[in-house]
């Protein structure tokens, strides 16, 4: 049941994603950064009895932490003026990205993780 039901969140999501455009929703740098964070944190936690659980833990942490990064970036840039929405919108839905990594990556380890 469990396979089951993330794949009925995973089909919602993805026809979501289509709807909108799916490019929008592809960042390789945010990824990477939710889950390196998520590998660092269940390192750090060091208990192999919930492996699976500390490294969804951490994909939120991350996720969180990359959005404030991104927004530390956006308004820390000299040269970014925040009336221009061709350049803010973007940069918004980059920021915004590792949040919605963050808790995709906890929604599967919901699911693998043993009750």
């Amino acid at each position: 049941m469990k396979i089951l039901g993330i794949g009925i969140c995973f089909a919602i999501m993805l026809g979501a994603f289509l709807q909108i455009g799916p490019d929008l929703f592809l960042d390789i740098n945010s990824a990477i950064f939710v889950l390196g964070g998520a590998t660092g944190f269940l390192v750090m936690k060091n208990k192999p009895e919930n492996h699976i659980r500390n490294f969804g833990q951490g994909a939120v942490y991350f996720g969180w932490l990359g959005t404030v990064v991104g927004l530390i970036a956006i308004t820390g840039t000299p040269s970014f003026v925040w009336g221009d929405v061709e350049k803010t919108g973007p940069a918004l839905a980059v920021a915004m990205l590792t949040v919605l990594y963050g808790y995709m990556v906890k929604l599967v380890t919901i699911a693998l993780a043993e009750d």
